[in-house]
């Protein structure tokens, strides 16, 4: 390996680092400041260390791996636009290397980063989640209105839907609890449906009062219909474990997830397009470590007269762009019905030409 590849490979890495240390700095300040309140609650008898140590680890491995290929991009615009700006490009390349050569080194700490997003996405960052999210169910209060139209598998045979949790007040609206059985043949078949318009439930006991409660009975004989203004019930979660178990799907392993899929396809679950969402976002986000690196030498390594912050602004446009692609095929997918594979992977194919066609342009001049 060459001096030029280990000069860039360092500038690469050094500037990836930082970029992350100083997102994920201020992203820490602002959620301490969020969280404030719950930190310092008396009743959760929690300490300075038990958050650093306990919390905070896991919420930076979560977020920089959520961020991990902007973060990339954008540092790619960074230090190749300062390099271009000295006019260390053009001295490089005006030497006899070529423009693919001069991308080498790039791809080489390119592929490094997407090894390492693909073992943290597949294995590591789904058991750090478990972590964060115990801590948040145990410790952090979960305000009104931020869970809509959730649905969660609380056991193999119950499945419980909601449409906005408050765990402050352990309040549950528009509650429906659905009980499934194994037939003979190895079918899932609903036993029960309980549609519950208001719900507040003990987070310690279990015990719940559901008011406005719809019951539909179903078995081989038919199907029989309850109404009741109020109930006094026990059922086997709280408003915590609703809350935690909303956002489950990030603390499986692949393997989890897979056979979380399977049994969901068996039932019928309206949960199957998240699932498979989450599952192959996995494999194809850490993708876009290369398309997003491509892009970024080819828009980055042109001496500009506006200076560096006219790639900038470029990197921007195009990274806004690349996210409102992501958003708007993952709505297509669990709205219209596009499936998840190719909602996941458009994106990426789209861009994919973008950087292949600005490449080459790149490499004509």
């Amino acid at each position: 390996m060459k001096k030029l590849d280990l000069y860039i490979i360092k500038k690469f890495l050094g500037t990836y680092v930082f970029m992350i240390l100083a997102v994920m700095s201020i992203a820490i300040v602002i959620d301490v400041s969020e969280k404030l309140r719950d930190f310092t609650d008396e009743s959760n008898d929690i300490g300075f260390l038990d958050v650093m140590l306990g919390y905070y680890p896991y919420f930076f491995l979560h977020y920089v791996n959520l961020f991990s290929s902007l973060i990339i991009f954008l540092a790619v615009l960074f230090f190749t636009s300062f390099m271009a700006q000295r006019s260390e490009v053009i001295a490089i390349l005006s030497n006899g290397v070529s423009f693919a050569r001069f991308t080498r080194p790039y791809m080489i700490v390119s592929t490094f980063l997407l090894l390492v997003a693909l073992l943290m996405n597949h294995f590591v960052v789904p058991h750090s989640n478990k972590k964060r999210l115990d801590f948040e169910s145990k410790y952090i209060t979960l305000v009104e209105g931020k869970f809509k139209k959730v649905t969660i598998e609380i056991d193999s045979n119950t499945i419980v839907r909601f449409n906005r949790i408050n765990t402050r007040h352990n309040r549950v609206d528009r509650l429906w609890v659905e009980t499934w059985k194994t037939n003979k043949k190895g079918i899932y078949e609903l036993t029960t449906d309980m549609q519950v318009n208001l719900a507040n439930g003990d987070s310690v006991k279990h015990n719940w009062e559901l008011n406005n409660v719809f019951i539909r009975q179903i078995s081989d004989s038919g199907e029989t219909i309850l109404r009741y203004d109020k109930i006094d019930t026990l059922l086997n979660f709280s408003t915590k474990d609703l809350a935690q178990r909303s956002n489950i799907m990030e603390a499986m392993s692949t393997q989890e997830l897979i056979k979380f899929r399977n049994r969901e396809r068996e039932k019928g679950s309206t949960m199957l397009t998240n699932i498979e969402i989450v599952l192959y976002e996995r494999t194809a986000y850490p993708f876009a470590t290369y398309i997003l690196t491509l892009i970024g030498v080819a828009v980055s390594s042109r001496k500009s007269r506006e200076g560096v912050g006219k790639n900038l602004i470029v990197g921007l446009i195009i990274s806004v762009i690349y996210i409102f692609f992501m958003k708007m095929t993952t709505v297509a997918s669990t709205n219209v019905g596009l499936a998840p594979k190719i909602a996941v992977w458009v994106p990426n194919a789209i861009f994919a030409i973008v950087a292949a066609y600005l490449y080459f342009k790149r490499i004509r001049e």
